[in-house]
């Protein structure tokens, strides 16, 4: 009951204070032409004659449907991936036989994951587009990288790549 009291002289007071803001104003044209707007009568002033509120009532709007509303919060844009290294057909050097392989990844969000495809295999999967691969074979190898979101589907592929890992020969003696 207090709340509906509390309600209604809000209301009573917005309503005042507009009445009382709408006082009346005097136009002044000063010696050097220019004109002045006032609420305190000069000598020489002259009232305004103020219109209507300029008030416009909006339409009432329909709302969105449910449908409509959960498409447009599944839709992404669209996700570009950068392989940033190893760049197509370099040649890596590593007597171990490790490689790092890293992209950059746009419109990202949480719960995606990146899928690193090596020689054609599935071989790795991560929260981040980082990975790196130990004890490769020398040779021409093939990769690239797939963005994942959370329910499964593919956003984004990077185009496949090559390189090519050197590494010492086994034949040349280390003594």
């Amino acid at each position: 009951m207090r709340a509906k009291y509390v309600f209604l002289l809000a209301v009573i007071s917005v309503g005042v204070s507009h009445q009382i803001m709408a006082q009346q104003i005097y136009k002044v044209i000063n010696q050097d032409g220019s004109v002045t707007y006032t609420d305190t009568p000069p000598p020489d002033a002259q009232p305004v004659e103020l219109g209507p509120d300029n008030r416009m009532v909006s339409t009432p709007v329909s709302p969105v449907p449910i449908q409509a509303q959960a498409k447009k919060a599944t839709e992404r844009a669209p996700s570009v991936i950068t392989v940033i290294q190893p760049d197509d057909q370099a040649t890596v050097r590593n007597n171990a036989g490790s490689v790092q392989f890293a992209a950059r990844v746009t419109n990202t969000q949480k719960g995606d994951v990146y899928r690193l495809y090596f020689n054609g295999e599935l071989v790795s999967e991560q929260s981040a587009p980082l990975f790196t691969l130990n004890d490769l074979p020398r040779g021409a190898h093939t990769f690239y990288i797939a963005h994942i979101d959370n329910t499964g589907k593919t956003l984004a592929s990077s185009t496949p790549r090559t390189f090519y890992l050197h590494q010492a020969s086994r034949l040349i003696n280390n003594n």
